[in-house]
């Protein structure tokens, strides 16, 4: 959590003294700006990982600040520190997909318990890249195996690693056995393999970035999978290609365990915001290309504040854990439910008309009424639904769903609006 940086924008000079004072015990670093311009500045300079705002500030308010922000990195972390509680800024907080919105005096527990949380996600993150970044450094020092492939894409030489690896004696035996080399790959998820005519595999994986022309190959002797990445090096005045398979079986099981931890919420296990968004823009290209109905639920925690201040912040978290076990069991395989922050949740249905994701979300909200949570305790949540339309882009499907959140908990709670 030290190794962040913050940037908090305020007005008040007092005000910004003292909490600045309180935010530099959570970080590396704190930069000040006494409005928004100047905070807008400041981002563009230092690239701070969280901004900590106050909303109405002369020259340019919090909310025309973070939509500025927002248009250069749509994931920036932001948190709004406000004296206003007026429904139209927390509706304009919630469409810009703020992480927080802190009524003042600021709450410093709470504070301190979210951008705690932020600083986790953006360590995984980090380290995440970093794995990505390393990953042909390191590939450098293995023990490479190497394919020489004539113009008709045939095997006509190979190292002595290759033939070891898949068990021949020589490339002739491995012909006779395979008719192309993509025969070796394995179909599995986040691995290539070729989409389709086997022959064109070659022009297919040049069309990746080189981090993604990872193959899954079968290790004949321990009959286990082995990952590899692969290099592939046209010839030009001789029109062979030589295929160079680096082994990164430990690296990518790595990999994998840095991305588990970047996509999944700590508290819950239920898949984070981050995963969230991926699959939302994978589905919403799916359906422009399918034009199969999608649709977007949110749902939220009612009076989950009182529970935290009756019974105490590990009764929240055992809720919110009991909470995303219970969604779970109805969610369907294709479906996608994610934690949005703090008691929001949220879940992607493909294939699903409006009428259909309401009939869920009512579903959901029974069951969630009728279950009795840890200590004897009952909750209820408000459900938005949308179903996505032509013209909509991701940012206006989740506005639309978390209108009709809204008007939920305007309705009285413990209902679901579309």
């Amino acid at each position: 959590m030290n190794n962040i940086t913050i940037l908090y924008v305020e007005d008040e000079p007092s005000v910004r003294d003292s909490l600045s004072e309180v935010l530099s015990c959570f970080c590396s670093r704190v930069i000040t700006a006494c409005d928004g311009l100047e905070g807008l500045e400041a981002y563009k300079k230092y690239n701070p990982d969280i901004i900590v705002s106050d909303i109405q500030m002369p020259n340019m308010n919090g909310i025309e600040m973070a939509k500025a922000i927002k248009d250069i990195d749509p994931e920036q972390y932001i948190i709004f520190t406000t004296a206003h509680s007026e429904s139209r800024y927390f509706i304009e907080s919630i469409n810009l997909q703020v992480d927080g919105y802190i009524l003042k005096p600021v709450d410093l527990e709470q504070l301190e318990t979210k951008i705690s949380s932020l600083a986790k996600m953006i360590k995984l993150k980090k380290d995440f890249k970093a794995q990505q970044i390393i990953i042909n450094e390191i590939a450098t020092l293995q023990d490479n195996m190497l394919v020489v492939m004539d113009n008709e894409n045939k095997p006509i030489f190979s190292n002595k690693q290759f033939l070891d690896f898949i068990s021949v004696d020589n490339i002739k035996q491995f012909s006779l056995n395979y008719s192309c080399l993509c025969d070796l790959f394995i179909k599995e998820e986040d691995f290539f393999y070729p989409a389709g005519n086997a022959i064109q595999w070659k022009e297919e994986i040049l069309k990746m970035s080189d981090d993604k022309r990872v193959v899954s190959i079968m290790d004949t002797k321990t009959s286990s999978a082995k990952s590899f990445l692969v290099s592939v090096k046209l010839i030009s005045d001789s029109l062979h290609t030589i295929i160079i398979f680096t082994e990164i079986t430990n690296i990518a099981a790595l990999k994998n365990e840095y991305k588990e931890k970047a996509y999944t919420d700590e508290l819950t296990s239920a898949y984070n915001r981050t995963y969230f968004n991926e699959e939302l823009k994978k589905e919403i290209l799916r359906y422009k290309r399918d034009n199969a109905p999608l649709c977007f639920i949110i749902l939220d925690i009612d009076f989950f504040k009182e529970v935290n201040d009756t019974h105490g912040h590990n009764s929240g978290d055992d809720i919110l854990k009991e909470l995303t076990s219970l969604v779970h069991k109805q969610t369907r395989v294709t479906d996608t439910f994610a934690r949005w922050g703090g008691e929001e949740f949220v879940k992607l249905l493909p294939n699903t008309t409006l009428e259909k994701a309401k009939l869920v979300a009512e579903k959901l909200r029974t069951k969630i009424q009728k279950h009795n949570f840890s200590d004897g305790l009952k909750i209820t949540c408000s459900f938005g639904v949308a179903e996505i339309k032509d013209e909509d882009s991701k940012e206006c499907l989740i506005k639309r769903a978390d209108t009709a959140l809204y008007i939920a908990k305007s309705k009285g709670r413990n209902r679901v609006e579309s």
